[in-house]
């Protein structure tokens, strides 16, 4: 009986893992020149065209600050206001929303602080939807294994 809750188990989790949606990740890289310039390509290869990016100051988090597409090589740039120091939020988006990038670009009183830019993971959406894939599968195992030890005790 318990080789066959293992193996149950083990063939859900097979099932239930998202590997497609982990497959098409999106990457960004980034560099500062004139301008703060940012690259997205969809599993390190498909550059990630014609994605919405929205850049929220630090005093309007509510209010885009500024809008933008990236090119066909996935591309785009802006520079922040640097008379608005603190954290600029960058999301780049897919139409749907199913394919992201969220940054967080500091502004100090000198400009951008280029060493602590970083990725706002805490947003990514391939996690929440890891989440969504798994928590059937864990409740229908979880039940399981429930009613087995329930059935043991009566």
């Amino acid at each position: 009986m318990k080789s066959l809750l293992v193996a149950l188990v083990a063939c859900l989790a097979l099932v239930g893992l998202p590997s497609a949606a982990w497959a098409h990740q999106v990457e960004t890289f980034f560099t500062l020149g004139d301008q703060l310039e940012f690259q997205s390509v969809l599993g390190g290869e498909e550059p990630f065209a014609g994605a919405t990016v929205t850049i929220h100051a630090p005093n309007q988090p509510s209010r885009p600050w500024q809008t933008l597409m990236t090119d066909d090589e996935g591309r785009f740039a802006f520079l922040p206001d640097e008379a608005i120091p603190g954290n600029w939020e960058v999301a780049i988006e897919s139409e749907d929303v199913s394919h992201a990038d969220y940054w967080v670009v500091p502004v100090g009183a000198k400009g951008i602080i280029y060493d602590a830019i970083s990725l706002d993971d805490s947003l990514d959406r391939h996690y929440i939807i890891a989440a969504a894939t798994l928590m059937p599968w864990l409740m229908a195992v979880v039940s399981g294994l429930g009613w087995t030890w329930w059935k043991k005790r009566r």
